[in-house]
């Protein structure tokens, strides 16, 4: 993908507004791997302070958005759906930045399966990902 399609593909994720509101920051998005940022914020917390985990929902969106960068940096289109989610919890998150590491297994013309871990920024597993995308 040139490097003007990147960069319009950034934009159209970082700025949509779910997304935005998360705070999702693609750091690197090329050949079928991206590194993707989600900045500690108290709004997405389970409970009130600073000790209450990540709400699992913001973890499956940022896994989500992170395969999502990785399709696209291999896709000839950015017309893709989310077919499937598996998230499993392995950790907590807790006053922390995360990142989410995804990575196209295995790419066909019309779906794509990829892994995608999640960390805090101590570089420990929060959760990992099953994700299963539609390519239009």
């Amino acid at each position: 993908m040139a490097d003007h399609d990147r960069s319009r593909f950034v934009r159209v994720l970082e700025g949509a507004p779910f997304a935005a509101m998360l705070g999702l920051k693609i750091e690197s998005a090329a050949n079928g791997a991206a590194l993707v940022r989600m900045p500690f914020d108290l709004r997405l917390l389970n409970e009130g302070g600073r000790a209450a985990p990540v709400h699992g929902g913001a973890i499956a969106s940022l896994a989500d958005v992170a395969a999502c960068a990785a399709v696209w940096s291999l896709a000839e289109t950015v017309r893709t759906a989310t077919v499937s989610i598996t998230v499993n919890y392995t950790g907590f998150a807790v006053n922390s930045d995360l990142i989410a590491r995804a990575r196209v297994k295995r790419m066909g013309k019309r779906i794509a399966s990829l892994s995608v871990e999640i960390a805090d920024a101590s570089d420990a597993l929060i959760a990992d990902a099953l994700v299963t995308y539609k390519i239009a």
